[in-house]
């Protein structure tokens, strides 16, 4: 009976598993690579050809061994992953590694790698599986590599069909706006222009404009500036639109005394409602700065695969959904405040006000964002469609809020020259004095309508009784602003009607009038 006492060791070819690999992937585009998963991470074999193993001269094993060696120069060393760099496959094979590693090897997700170089430009999808057997203590990595086409239709290039269409959303926006912003200013003497402040309406009609041609920033490829520019373009030009008609119908609102119990004169002039459209713009540049160094609009590339299929797509998207919420937050909110404005100073004079096209133009804008924002987040396109979509929207939102503050107004100016009405002429002013008047009347207690024909020289009937007013000298009179024309005369004379169009005391009978 024989016993054996030692240590048995057995080695295994590296060889032999990298011939395996090249056989049976060769002609492929498909990469496998098994590596050990303790560090350094030696590479056991690869698809591709790479040995584990390489030969450096002993004395400087950063060199490689020269081919007429004799063999005692030189000696062989295994390769970390980290140091394949000598072609691009080998740093596309490094790079994999590295980015699987630092995402702790995901067992679910694909993960993508792209690479630019003169000679290969694409993106593999990759992913890895652990191989361990505890009786030998073997523990490797197997990493597998596929090519993904890039999908062409998260991008509006020159030639595409979605270039045409965002071309022509973009130059119809634009000209109509730009016409219509024109003509507004080549009729800002008439009156139905005057009215509508006409400096303030020019600046929205500018900005739907200029909102436009933010949209031409959709064209190019996904990279992390032109993601930039996109978010600070579209965004910013859209408040810059809006801000206009808050500020002016702000202004009417607060001229007029709508809502205050005492009415009160007040001027606000242009310079001043300007600095008071300076906070909606200063927000909205705030948010765009904070998010350019918080979380910026870049460049990610996501792969979406199924059962059968594979696509790799190169899209602008933030990390969070943060920026999204504050910006439906805060242009919401000046959607909010547009209509809230419109609401107050409905009441007002029709040729002095805006609020029905502004309600309009609010509804509309809540509208069309509330249906770009479900398609947005509730359907699976492209970025491509997406951004076509959003231009057709600015569009419509742009051409249709510029056509009701503008078109009835050219249309009203057409009218009145069209067919000229002589005004009529200013009623004639009469007063009825009863009692002894002196050179100063103070104000009337409170307002009384008479009526009075100018044909019949008199009085209808009163709907108030007479106002006592007290003079200087404390004796009482009566008085009355004629104004309506007579429904039906008086059937008692009045022996007391005084005409006092030319009395020392019309400054005083303007005073009541006014009153």
């Amino acid at each position: 009976k024989t016993i054996f006492t030692g240590v048995l060791a057995s080695d295994y070819s590296l060889d032999g598993i990298a011939s395996f690999l090249t056989n049976n992937y060769d002609g492929s585009d498909t990469i496998v690579t098994i590596v050990e998963e303790a560090e350094p991470n030696y590479v056991i074999a690869s698809s591709t050809g790479i040995a584990g193993v390489r030969k450096v001269l002993i004395e400087d094993n950063s060199k490689p061994c020269p081919e007429d060696n004799d063999g005692d120069r030189c000696m062989g060393v295994r390769i970390p992953i980290s140091d394949l760099n000598e072609d691009i496959m080998e740093q596309l094979i490094s790079t994999t590694y590295l980015t699987q590693k630092e995402k702790n090897f995901p067992v679910s997700e694909l993960i993508p790698v792209r690479v630019d170089h003169d000679d290969f430009r694409g993106v593999y999808a990759s992913h890895t599986i652990g191989f361990e057997t505890k009786e030998t203590g073997i523990s490797w990595r197997i990493m597998i590599m596929c090519p993904v086409p890039v999908q062409d239709d998260d991008t509006i290039m020159p030639g595409d069909s979605m270039f045409q269409l965002l071309i022509t959303s973009v130059s119809a926006g634009f000209i109509v706006c730009f016409l219509q912003l024109v003509l507004f200013i080549r009729n800002r003497r008439e009156k139905e222009i005057i009215a509508s402040d006409w400096r303030f309406t020019g600046v929205f009609l500018a900005g739907c404009a200029l909102l436009n041609l933010a949209c031409l920033s959709y064209i190019g490829p996904n990279t992390d500036a032109t993601c930039l520019t996109r978010m600070w373009v579209i965004h910013f030009f859209f408040v810059f639109a809006l801000t206009p008609l808050f500020v002016k119908t702000y202004r009417l609102y607060k001229l007029t005394g709508v809502g205050s119990i005492i009415p009160r004169r007040q001027t606000i002039s242009n310079a001043r409602t300007v600095l008071m459209a300076m906070p909606f713009l200063a927000v909205e540049v705030l948010i765009l700065l904070v998010f350019t160094f918080v979380d910026p609009n870049k460049v990610e590339n996501i792969l979406v695969y199924d059962e059968s299929n594979m696509r790799h797509h190169v899209i602008c998207s933030h990390d969070t959904w943060a920026f999204f919420t504050v910006q439906v937050i805060y242009q919401g909110g000046l959607v909010f405040v547009g209509c809230l404005l419109a609401y107050k100073t409905r009441n007002m004079r029709k040729e002095y006000r805006d609020n029905q096209q502004l309600l309009l133009t609010m509804y509309n804008i809540a509208l069309v964002g509330s249906v770009v924002v479900v398609v947005f987040n509730a359907t699976e396109v492209c970025q491509a469609t997406t951004r076509v979509f959003i231009t057709i929207g600015i569009l419509w939102i742009t051409v249709f809020s510029s056509c009701i503050f503008v078109v009835p107004k050219l249309l009203l100016i057409r009218s009145r020259k069209l067919n000229p009405v002589e005004e009529d002429e200013p009623a004639r002013r009469t007063w009825s004095i009863v009692g002894n008047v002196t050179n100063s009347i103070p104000r009337i207690g409170r307002r009384v309508s008479y009526h009075y024909s100018q044909n019949s020289n008199s009085f209808g009937d009163q709907s108030e009784e007479d106002d006592d007013i007290t003079g200087s000298s404390g004796k009482k009179i009566r008085a009355c602003f004629i104004k309506q024309p007579m429904k039906q005369p008086m059937k008692q004379p009045m022996d007391a009607i005084q005409e006092t169009r030319n009395s020392p005391d019309d400054d005083a009978l303007s005073e009541i009038s006014r009153t």
